[in-house]
């Protein structure tokens, strides 16, 4: 195969860029695309979004010092029509394109869409953050625009450097390069802290969110600093470190699964930035890095990174066609990578714009808007035919509120982190019994996401009982709470519930007991949690309170219920034997607390939900989904558990 020409990039007059920057490209995107297609091979490849943060850091800094100007307003204006130019027209094409084919393909496109919207004004990445979407959980790859998060990242710190770098080293003014050296140390090795100490503590704000991520980008912005001032300080230092080691050993990195996922962002951003140093000269960099196929892919990498992953996510929709192989995926998305490189990002890149116009702003703006209305112009078309089959078969994750209408989540989910407590979330989230009805005790539902996605069945009751209902749900935060570090709005929430109840009132708690592998097996914290239960049981003994245990539902295997079809027991099912050692695991030791205890019982849901009689387990029923997800019931699954709920407690009583 014959590689076109690499374009070769002009700074400044005389001064050629890099050729390893390019080959550096071309290592990053490789990387990253093969770890999303086959997460087997490379299950580190994510991190080649870090050696682009790097090489942007680094690549906007040598770029900035080459530039002078008069006034800030003015710098400001050039830089931002560059970044632009240079990120807006291919991303543009790309959102159309992609979306108009989510359209005919994912039956519920309104993630994506919303995705893809919030990337053509730079915010991705808090889309993604406030859906609480993991990027490493496995329904993200359903998003076609999950992999514009880094974009936002990058957008965003657009926004913020070019004042760090006027005010830090002030072009035309003679101001030393060690000054902005000196800033963004400080604000890297802060922004380095907060990513550390956040892994544990919020790993998507650690990974998401520009100022966690600003020390990657510091890094490049800190080489490129160094270079500038001591240009021929590092001519020796590929004797020590000669690039093939360092390429070698980046290799080496993306193919190691690290527990503690800094560590590898520590390593690769740390080679990374040894390749940017020993690079200086053209005789220390390595023909790895600048032989000509390499280059050209290093010049297609941005738009191969944006179509690679839209292409990779239709084929999950067409899972039983020739396109569902993702190296079909791959091979296409070069294809049109090469074309939007061409035809898209090189001739606007030619077009002349010395002095920033507001017009060259506006038809930007112009530009995203009107995508934006012709994609949501088609999403209203299209539900104009009618919905899908698996758009009829979803049903809602929750219900709205009683009476103030206002939405379950955020309302009543409370994280800690984006989804904060309240002053008025106890008061939103609680319902007194109705007056008239046949019940008059309240249920305070407690627990993890796994007592919210029983909402269904607790609206239903009070709607045809009078039961009174409270449910706050705190994800990924059990109750009782077993984290050594405790979970403070959710001690502050049952104070608030104790001074409420009444005997006869009943607490129901409900979690998720088992590990979420395969193969399926209990949670390995379940076991000091039946201990707490079994303390709390005796205390609510003493206040007249009843305890409902609520049992696990099946838990399923699938990676999203969009790749399931609705009316086919087979699709997405799981053998029901499968199942059933750790569902009467986790049953037996209830039983246990529950005979220990009058005040306490056990409510079985898996026999309501996978009836005894069946082979197998399946997510829907006469065509309509029952999970929202492999082991979250929707507002319709939930439903079916009232009469089993009504039943337990007419049992307690």
């Amino acid at each position: 195969m014959s590689f076109p020409k690499p374009r070769t990039h002009v700074i400044s007059s005389g001064k050629t860029y890099r050729a390893d920057i390019d080959g550096l490209r071309a290592v990053a995107v490789i990387a990253v695309i093969v770890g999303h297609a086959f997460e087997g091979w490379l299950p580190s490849g994510y991190l080649g979004v870090d050696v682009f943060f790097v090489i942007s850091g680094f690549v906007i800094t040598h770029s900035l010092f080459t530039r002078g100007s008069t006034s800030f307003g003015s710098f400001f204006a050039a830089f931002s029509l560059r970044r632009l130019k240079r990120l807006l027209p291919a991303l543009l094409v790309c959102i159309i394109l992609s979306c108009t084919a989510l359209m005919f393909l994912d039956p519920a496109p309104k993630t994506s869409l919303l995705t893809g919207a919030a990337s053509l004004f730079g915010v991705s990445n808090f889309q993604l953050y406030f859906q609480e979407l993991d990027y490493f959980s496995p329904s993200i790859k359903y998003n076609a625009f999950t992999h514009t998060w880094s974009l936002g990242v990058e957008e965003q710190f657009y926004l913020i450097f070019p004042f760090i770098f006027w005010l830090a080293f002030r072009p035309s003014h003679n101001r030393k390069a060690q000054n902005l050296f000196y800033v963004i140390l400080i604000f890297s090795v802060l922004s380095l802290i907060g990513f550390v100490l956040l892994q544990v503590s919020s790993p998507m704000t650690a990974y998401y969110m520009m100022p966690l991520r600003f020390w990657e980008l510091g890094s490049g912005v800190a080489v490129a600093t160094i270079l500038h001032r001591l240009p021929d300080r590092f001519q020796r230092v590929s004797r020590y470190l000669p690039p093939p080691a360092l390429i070698l050993a980046m290799s080496v990195v993306f193919t190691v699964p690290f527990e503690e996922k800094f560590v590898g962002h520590l390593m690769i951003v740390a080679l990374t930035t040894g390749l940017l140093l020993v690079g200086v000269k053209s005789a220390d960099q390595s023909r790895i890095l600048t032989n000509r196929p390499t280059r050209y892919v290093g010049n297609i990498s941005y738009s191969l990174y944006l179509w690679h992953w839209p292409f990779l996510t239709l084929g999950l929709f067409l899972p039983f066609s020739i396109w569902a192989n993702p190296l079909l995926a791959i091979f296409c998305a070069f294809c049109v990578s090469v074309l939007s490189y061409h035809f898209v990002e090189q001739p606007v890149q030619r077009f002349k714009t010395p002095h920033p116009r507001l017009w060259h702003f506006a038809s930007a703006l112009l530009a995203v808007l009107s995508v934006i209305a012709v994609v949501a112009t088609g999403d209203i078309y299209r539900k104009s035919l009618g919905f899908t089959q698996i758009e009829e078969a979803l049903r809602s994750d929750f219900l709205p509120l009683p009476g103030s209408h206002l939405p379950f989540n955020p309302t009543c989910v409370v994280d800690g982190r984006n989804r904060l407590l309240q002053s008025d979330t106890f008061e939103n989230c609680t319902f007194a019994p109705i007056a008239g009805k046949e019940e008059d005790a309240t249920l305070w539902v407690m627990g993890d996401s796994h007592a919210g996605h029983l909402q269904g069945a607790l609206l239903k009751l009070r709607t045809d009982y009078g039961y009174g209902v409270h449910l706050i749900e705190t994800p990924g935060n059990t109750f009782p709470i077993i984290n050594p570090e405790g979970f403070l709005p959710r001690e502050t929430l049952f104070k608030n519930v104790q001074d409420n109840w009444k005997p006869g009132d009943v607490v129901v708690l409900s979690r998720l007991y088992f590990s979420r592998t395969d193969p399926i097996s209990v949670a390995a914290d379940v076991s000091g949690w039946m201990d707490k239960v079994d303390v709390l049981a005796s205390n609510l003994a003493q206040s007249g309170i009843k305890l409902l245990l609520v049992g696990p539902p099946p838990m399923f295997v699938f990676e999203d219920i969009r790749g399931c079809v609705p009316g086919n027991m087979l699709s997405c099912s799981i053998d029901r034997n499968r199942l059933e050692n750790v569902i009467n695991a986790v049953h037996r030791d209830i039983t246990r607390i529950a005979k220990k205890h009058e005040n306490v019982a056990l409510l079985e849901i898996f026999p309501a939900l996978c009836p005894v009689y069946a082979a197998i387990c399946s997510p829907s029923k006469d065509g309509v989904f029952l999970f929202r997800d492999r082991d979250h019931l929707n507002t319709e699954g939930a439903a079916l558990l009232s009469e089993y709920f009504h039943a337990a407690f007419k049992k307690l009583n």
